[in-house]
């Protein structure tokens, strides 16, 4: 099979992983959106709570991006590390 190989820790980790950063982005956007939308509806104070919690959330998009990318690069660099370890 494609997916099935001996390095194990690129497509079952880092590149998977990689795959979603967009998907945090666009989720937590998409959340802070709805949770404006519905207390703007809530409580009459439209467009405020919208834009606050729409502005919320694509920070909150970026963080979650940033320590994904952050714990990729550091298993990355324990992955080389152990790999020069064995052939050193």
């Amino acid at each position: 099979m494609i997916f099935r190989s001996n390095d194990k820790s690129r497509w079952g980790g880092e590149y998977w992983k990689a795959s979603l950063l967009g998907i945090h982005l666009v989720t937590c956007t998409f959340v802070g959106l709805l949770i404006g939308y519905f207390l703007d509806k809530w409580l009459g104070t439209e467009p405020w709570l919208l834009l606050a919690f729409l502005v919320f959330g694509i920070a909150a998009g970026f963080k979650n991006m940033y320590m994904e990318v952050k714990k990729i690069q550091e298993s990355e660099s324990k992955r080389e590390k152990g790999e020069d370890e064995q052939s050193g």
